[in-house]
């Protein structure tokens, strides 16, 4: 299997995943959100997590086209600065995720869903 594709199913099914448990869970996966943002060590190791996750991705594959594999390759990079933003700055995180409070939220969680169904498809489908 390519690793465009390989990547491709990976982020798509675990953003699939993500945004289901949010609509079927979303009380209490908003709690986590909250207690998680609060503290300094979960910011810190989480930051660390998503630059690692980046920087494979961006090593592994910087494919930079206007299609499923450049997505790939944006979640590569966006990942990085995540994990640089939690960890230098964590109050970032606590701002950008008190303006998705309310409706907003499932819009956010709706974008998710669409992206990772879009990934998962490209994945499962695309012949190379």
């Amino acid at each position: 299997m390519e690793l465009s594709q390989f990547l491709a199913k990976l982020l798509g099914i675990y953003m699939l995943t993500i945004a289901t448990l949010f609509a079927l869970r979303r009380d209490t996966i908003s709690d986590a959100i909250k207690e998680f943002l609060q503290s300094r060590a979960l910011m810190f190791l989480s930051g660390l997590i998503a630059l690692l996750v980046g920087i494979a991705i961006v090593i592994s594959h910087n494919v930079w086209e206007l299609n499923w594999r450049g997505l790939v390759t944006f979640f590569g990079y966006a990942s990085i600065a995540k994990g640089v933003t939690r960890i230098a700055f964590p109050e970032v995180p606590r701002k950008a995720v008190a303006l998705l409070e309310g409706p907003r939220l499932w819009i956010w969680f709706a974008i998710v869903a669409a992206i990772g169904g879009y990934l998962t498809w490209a994945g499962f489908t695309q012949v190379h």
